[in-house]
């Protein structure tokens, strides 16, 4: 029903695009065995420390450029076959320093990875995130990074997740101020571990918020939200299966919609979610009973939210308006 709809996905994390036979094909290219048998057992964790736990396995498979080149493209073969068009991806520079991956590997890889890509037909921009718990406020070191001649090709955002509640936006806010003085956005993750009070902190130096799902909790918030036109990147799938909210059906994407807050669906780390996002649309058209137009529209909001160009993404939001008068 929306397989042939083109698509934008604006929250979705790079090492956490790893499926298993990614994860195999990296520990193949280290001379490492994975057992099969148990990497799916590991795929299916039982909690936010196993997530972490699966993630970080995953974090240690990349090790040079040919790594990232591999993760890239295999992410771009499965959302071309969505027919995704654009998609910004967050990937975590501090973690691939601080283990001694040298930033021109990193950059080439991930150069190399988004010009195949683009041979695919889907254009990637990056937003390179902070891990707030573990990346010194005083360093910048992600800012730098990224304002820096060592930096990938198509940079768009400078990026904040980790641990909202101890670690809040403004102790990065020289960072963000930096790279948003150099024409660059800035994407908080908010409201998904902690509660309401991350998203109004966010809401002072970002240009879009990650989740923000949590901002249901205060009415005045989510008044304020939908007041000020920000963008809320929502991730159903990745919020049941880390406990944010209890169920799909409890979801508040549905809420925060009917009060006028501009969203967007996304998959968060579609490998070890096991999502897509396809499925993530069809799972928020079986909730809120929306059409093939209404799934159209929000397609819409989320190309008019990102950093594609505008010439480039014209068309495509022409054919997707088009798309919301079908029947």
């Amino acid at each position: 029903m929306f397989d042939d709809l083109e698509k934008c996905e604006l929250h979705l994390h790079l090492e956490g695009s790893l499926r298993p036979a990614t994860m195999q094909a990296l520990a193949a290219t280290h001379g490492l065995d994975l057992d099969p048998v148990e990497l799916a057992a590991d795929y299916q964790f039982r909690d936010f420390p196993h997530f972490i736990e699966l993630f970080v396995r995953g974090l240690r498979l990349l090790r040079g450029t040919d790594d990232f080149v591999l993760i890239t493209e295999a992410l771009a073969q499965e959302l071309v076959a969505q027919n995704v068009r654009y998609a910004e991806v967050t990937t975590t520079y501090f973690a691939h320093h601080s283990h001694g991956i040298a930033d021109e590997d990193y950059s080439a890889g991930l150069d190399e990875g988004r010009r195949r890509a683009a041979a695919m037909g889907l254009e990637i921009g990056w937003i390179v995130d902070i891990p707030r718990e573990v990346e010194p406020p005083e360093s910048q070191l992600t800012a730098n990074f990224i304002l820096g001649p060592k930096a990938p090709e198509g940079v768009v955002a400078i990026g904040c997740g980790g641990n909202e509640a101890d670690y809040p936006p403004e102790l990065f806010e020289e960072s963000f101020g930096r790279v948003r003085a150099a024409g660059l956005g800035a994407v908080i993750h908010a409201g998904e571990v902690a509660g309401p009070a991350s998203v109004r902190s966010a809401l002072t130096h970002a240009t879009r918020i990650g989740h923000g799902v949590r901002a249901i909790e205060d009415p005045a918030l989510v008044f304020e939200l939908a007041q000020s036109g920000m963008v809320l990147e929502l991730c159903p799938t990745s919020n049941v299966l880390l406990g944010v909210v209890p169920s799909l059906e409890q979801h508040p994407i549905g809420a925060l919609i009917d009060a006028g807050v501009q969203v967007t669906v996304n998959t968060d780390d579609p490998g070890y979610f096991g999502t897509t996002l396809t499925g993530e649309l069809q799972t928020v058209a079986a909730l809120l009973g929306w059409t093939r137009a209404d799934v159209a529209a929000s397609q819409i909001r989320a190309f008019e939210a990102s950093s594609m160009a505008v010439e480039r993404r014209a068309p495509i939001v022409a054919r997707l308006q088009a798309a919301t008068f079908e029947s």
